[in-house]
């Protein structure tokens, strides 16, 4: 015995079941609304608690030449030959810079892709280069934490770099498999 079942829909029932979309409709862009705007304040928050942010491009260039002209063996001699100069303060300037940058890429608050290609390599190259330095620096202040968001920063960039290498490799194979 099979049931036939109909639905018989009146105008009065279309209204409320359109008014009832429309209603959980309005909710969800609330609920995305408010989330989009919690997350501009906490970028906002983020960029307005950090003085490094405030930098402008030639004090940044200034401590990436610095950084970079520093030379020495081991964590101990660069203290001895940088310790209070300006190679040390622009580490400690990038360093916190970096780190604020980390931050909001950790917390999702900017995009990682707009970061990695503005900042990527210098991020990476001035962690590489300086990294015995950083270990130093969280062994004397006896926190392992002193740069952790700089250096996801520096992992995340060299997976993406991994990434793309791989999406390059493949694009190649597929060209030649053509």
């Amino acid at each position: 015995m099979g049931y036939n079942m109909s639905i018989s829909l009146d105008i009065s029932t279309i209204s409320v079941l359109i008014a009832s979309i429309s209603v959980v409709g309005s909710a969800v862009y609330y609920f995305m609304e408010t989330r989009h705007q919690r997350r501009e304040r906490q970028t906002e928050s983020v960029i307005r608690f950090s003085p490094w942010f405030s930098m402008d491009a030639k004090d940044i260039q200034e401590a990436i030449i610095n950084v970079c002209s520093a030379e020495y063996t081991d964590y101990d001699d660069y203290l001895s030959k940088y310790a209070g100069k300006p190679e040390q303060i622009s580490l400690k300037l990038l360093g916190n810079y970096f780190e604020g940058i980390g931050l909001l890429v950790s917390r999702r608050l900017v995009e990682a892709n707009l970061v990695f290609d503005f900042w990527g390599d210098v991020a990476e190259s001035v962690w590489d280069d300086n990294e015995i330095v950083i270990n130093g620096i969280r062994k004397d202040s006896g926190t392992e934490y002193t740069f952790e968001y700089w250096e996801f920063l520096v992992k995340e960039i060299k997976k993406r770099k991994i990434a793309l290498s791989k999406k390059k490799q493949f694009k190649s194979l597929s060209r030649q498999s053509s």
